[in-house]
């Protein structure tokens, strides 16, 4: 099984290749939220392309 990373797109990259990565693939938008190989998600997220998205467990959030 392959690992992926959530990810919400914050602005979409000018260019369609980005470190030697080709996005047209991915056909991202803006705001959205995808599940990406890391090797993709963590260049969108360097570039500020892109935030990383941890979806809490059960639905609650951790108490202090």
């Amino acid at each position: 099984m392959r690992s992926q990373m959530k990810v919400r797109v914050l602005r979409v990259p000018p260019s369609r290749i980005l470190e030697g990565i080709d996005l047209r693939p991915y056909k991202l938008q803006e705001g959205n939220v995808y599940e990406l190989e890391p090797q993709v998600a963590t260049v969108l997220i360097l570039w500020k392309y892109a935030e990383l998205v941890n979806r809490p467990r059960g639905g609650r959030k951790p108490k202090k």
